[in-house]
């Protein structure tokens, strides 16, 4: 078992995850009540518009989410030099996998 001091670092560093955690879910449940209250305005805006309609049948769509893979602007300058070294015309797939060995990822990564 450890010493009150050796512990004091574990516990400090618990209390600022729990700190951290806390602070995101505040602010998570923020961004839901401003969800929700612009949900709401929808609504009222659409049952104006057409007041038999019934929100709660219209179907949830699943948010995009995006998978951020390059850094503002690599994506084109990859593709550019790619092209700028060809022989000749390339196809889509021929330029994926010349980025895909300049950057040294194996064939898994092609799908992302």
């Amino acid at each position: 078992m450890q010493t009150e001091k050796g512990n004091r670092y574990a516990v400090t560093a618990l209390k600022d995850k729990r700190a951290s955690l806390a602070g995101e879910i505040a602010q998570l449940k923020n961004r839901l009540a401003w969800a929700e209250s612009q949900l709401r305005h929808v609504d009222a805006t659409l049952a104006l518009f057409d007041p038999k309609i019934n929100p709660d049948d219209i179907p949830a769509k699943r948010p995009k989410k995006r998978v951020k893979l390059f850094r503002q602007g690599e994506l084109n300058r990859l593709i550019l030099d790619c092209l700028r070294t060809a022989d000749g015309p390339m196809r889509t797939q021929d330029i994926v996998s010349a980025i895909m060995i300049t950057l040294g990822h194996d064939e898994n990564a092609r799908t992302a």
